[in-house]
């Protein structure tokens, strides 16, 4: 079997650099499943865009590539930017497809963008495609409320693709147990869902994994790419109440890119102003990106993480977390919220004393909150891997060509 991964946007690489703009849970979603797929046998083209002057070609493993199309300047361009020149990607991907003589069981599409070529590509190939949004325009707007109009991010052309992809994809593979619901109520699409949350390396992940890096003595977690649908400065507005009871307590917020875009100094300067507003300025570290081999440390030696977000489908933060054995305090707007069960609390994060309450009890009860990491560890070591989540992927894929004879 030969799949086609298309994932457009960001820096989609064999080692992804997290927190690199538009590089986050999604490409780590598309590089590990498509190596655990290709462990079971399966042949995966990874398609994403070329810039830069970017490897045409790289191999992850043996059976997976990451094969960049060009379209567009040669620079790298924001997701939102990306529509203009997706026509002009499409016929690339088609012609490289030709010129290679390659031949497909399924196209999977990550984000609309990638759902808006898969489109092209049933058209012209005669393939079918599956489809995994990974986020959702009319959910993104509904929770970013005025900030959304902040940046431009082409809502009314993506709500429609969307609505498009949704109605016409042959399998829809959902990330969240939550968007179906979602989808059925605010784009009014009812079809079946097949849910494969993100997997987590349950041994990079690990609250052994740790490395020798100086961090406070007792500090909250929190990372992540800087957009306001993460909700970093929802979280800054209830710390104060946090800090009211525990004064040696730090906020640490990881994450953010090398290359800043003008949404993520946006983030950051809202941070500090209510960071100064609120009096904890000095209790709050701004890391900017953390490499790789350190984020597990970040994890396993926090008091325990916060996912604030406004609005995530999923929410792979709370999981990576919970894989480093810490609890969680998660947005009832997040996907993952439903999954947490005792290994975590939910909080409201529009609601700052709400938010701190749920902070302020895991801190004032540090027995129950190891326990409650402990047993996260267990339940993601269960049922979190990449390696059952790729086989449940597998599964359905080959479920859904049978059926279709």
């Amino acid at each position: 079997m030969r799949i086609a991964f298309i994932s457009i946007h960001g820096y989609v690489d064999p080692v992804p650099k997290l927190g690199l703009t538009d590089t986050g849970g999604q490409v780590v979603y598309v590089i590990e499943m498509a190596k655990h797929l290709a462990k079971l046998g399966i042949n995966i083209d990874i398609f994403t865009r070329l810039f830069e002057g970017r490897r045409r070609i790289e191999y992850v493993s043996k059976k997976v590539r990451i094969v960049r199309i060009p379209c567009g300047p040669d620079m790298f361009l924001r997701k939102e930017e990306l529509y203009p020149y997706l026509d002009e990607y499409s016929e690339n991907l088609i012609r490289f497809i030709a010129n290679e003589s390659l031949r497909y069981d399924i196209i999977h599409s990550h984000y609309w963008d990638a759902g808006y070529v898969a489109l092209k590509l049933k058209e012209k190939l005669n393939v079918p495609i599956a489809h995994t949004s990974h986020s959702l325009g009319l959910i993104k707007r509904l929770f970013l409320g005025e900030l959304g109009k902040k940046v431009d991010y082409r809502f009314d052309i993506r709500i429609n693709i969307e609505k498009k992809i949704l109605a016409e994809a042959d399998l829809i593979v959902s990330a969240s147990p939550a968007e179906q619901e979602y989808v059925s109520r605010l784009y009014g699409i009812n079809r079946k869902f097949e849910v494969v949350p993100p997997g987590v390396d349950t041994k990079y992940l690990s609250p052994e994994n740790v490395t020798n890096i100086r961090l406070p003595e007792k500090y909250i977690f929190t990372t992540g790419r800087f957009e306001w649908t993460k909700g970093f400065d929802l979280l800054v507005r209830a710390f104060p109440y946090v800090v009211m009871e525990h004064n040696d307590v730090y906020l640490i917020i990881g994450g953010g890119s090398l290359k800043p875009t003008h949404i993520e100094k946006q983030v950051r300067e809202e941070i500090w102003r209510i960071a100064r507003e609120g009096k904890v300025e000095k209790n709050i570290i701004q890391t900017g990106r953390i490499p790789n081999e350190n984020l597990p440390t970040y994890y396993a030696k926090s008091a325990l993480t916060v996912l604030p977000s406004r609005y995530d489908l999923f929410g792979m933060v709370a999981i990576e977390a919970l894989a480093c054995g810490r609890p969680v305090v998660v947005s009832k707007y997040a996907g993952v919220h439903r999954i947490i069960g005792r290994y975590g609390l939910i909080a409201d994060p529009f609601d700052e004393e709400d938010l701190a309450s749920k902070i302020l009890w895991l801190l004032d009860n540090p027995e129950k909150a190891n326990k409650m990491g402990i047993e996260g560890r267990e339940f993601v070591e269960k049922n979190m891997s990449w390696e059952a989540l790729a086989k449940k992927l597998l599964s359905i894929y080959r479920s859904f060509l049978e059926s279709e004879g």
